[in-house]
């Protein structure tokens, strides 16, 4: 897809959108993060019943939130389970837009006061080399902070972008973004300034969980084969900077924990490009599947995640994508029960 023109004007609706939304984080980051979440509490029920129509439009077409469910936890899936991860993650969701908008007022010491940051002493160890690191992570529990915290400990990372078709929109998230360092690119033509970051020794923030139209490699994501970005593959092989795949969990009200789920060190080639690339992607998706199944309220359950699929597939007859031949993920996250039990995550899911 080619990327926006960005010489082309904003249209009034467009910037009075942006200017809402400024107002609206503005105002969200001003609150006391008790009154934020409350505020996102009340406006969950929207997002759920607004979700369950949406549901219902795109069931046919094979795409879906609760599709995504099936495919995920396949027998071990049932309407208690799916009801309760509903709800989880719509709260997730409205909570999410409260803690995007206290970017701007989270510097280092307050960071140090709300985050459980004892895992960040791998990429500290992996900086320690004076080589760069690619920090990849998901639309994973608040991905936003990943990005801010190294900014505001002091690293300099530079991270890649969906920007929306809004342009003053993107500049308003951006702006945020950038409150504590964070250089935010574009998804296009960004290769060369990644390139020479990691060459000098800095950080490159990267998300690798969104379904991949063109050219993808298909490796299992929560156990059944997805079609998966080979940028970060290729940049790790390109480059020989290693690959830590990383999340920030909310933990509970106010505070989060930051994990790194695994080191992708360099290797020795294969001889074979393809080889190495399906390797290092295969590594990046198992290391995405065990932060989904650890806080699977947290995840963008609504993503097109399965959508491509490999030439040739045939269908179950539940009309699912079939498991990997790798063998599905655990039927269950983990503090999971299949009669009513709680989510080892921060939201109780009962």
């Amino acid at each position: 897809m080619a990327p926006p023109p960005e010489d082309q004007p904003s249209t009034r609706t467009q910037r009075l959108v942006a200017w809402a939304a400024w107002a609206a984080l503005r105002t969200l980051s001003a609150l006391p993060l008790w009154l934020g979440y409350a505020l996102a509490d009340l406006v969950a029920p929207l997002l759920v019943l607004f979700t369950l129509q949406h549901e219902r439009k795109v069931r046919h077409k094979g795409r879906g939130l609760f599709r995504n469910q099936r495919i995920v936890f396949r027998d071990a899936w049932t309407p208690e389970l799916s009801r309760r991860l509903l709800w989880g993650w719509a709260r997730h969701m409205t909570r999410l837009v409260v803690d995007f908008a206290r970017i701007q007022v989270l510097d280092a010491k307050a960071m140090r006061a709300c985050f459980d940051m004892r895992e960040l002493a791998k990429v500290r160890d992996l900086r320690a080399r004076g080589q760069g690191v690619i920090c990849l992570t998901g639309h994973i529990g608040v991905w936003e902070l990943s990005g801010h915290l190294a900014a505001v400990s002091g690293w300099t990372i530079t991270s890649i972008a969906r920007p929306p078709k809004n342009h003053a929109l993107s500049d308003v998230g951006n702006a945020i973004r950038g409150s504590g360092g964070q250089i935010v690119l574009a998804k296009w033509g960004v290769l060369r300034p990644i390139f020479k970051g990691l060459r000098r020794g800095e950080l490159a923030g990267v998300i690798a969980d969104e379904n991949a139209r063109t050219n993808p490699v298909f490796v299992p994501f929560l156990g059944t084969l997805a079609a998966t970005n080979r940028a970060p593959a290729l940049i790790h092989l390109k480059t020989g900077a290693p690959i830590a795949v990383v999340s920030v969990a909310r933990l509970e009200r106010g505070r989060f924990r930051f994990h790194v789920w695994d080191v992708i060190e360099p290797r020795p080639s294969s001889g074979s490009r393809e080889v190495d690339v399906e390797r290092v992607a295969r590594r990046i998706n198992d290391g995405l599947s065990r932060a989904i199944l650890a806080y699977p309220e947290q995840w963008l359950w609504g993503m097109r995640r399965y959508h491509t699929r490999p030439p040739g597939e045939v269908l179950g007859p539940d009309g699912l994508p079939p498991v990997a031949p790798d063998g599905p993920q655990e039927a269950y996250p983990p503090g999971y029960d299949a009669a009513p039990g709680q989510a080892r995550g921060a939201i109780s899911l009962h």
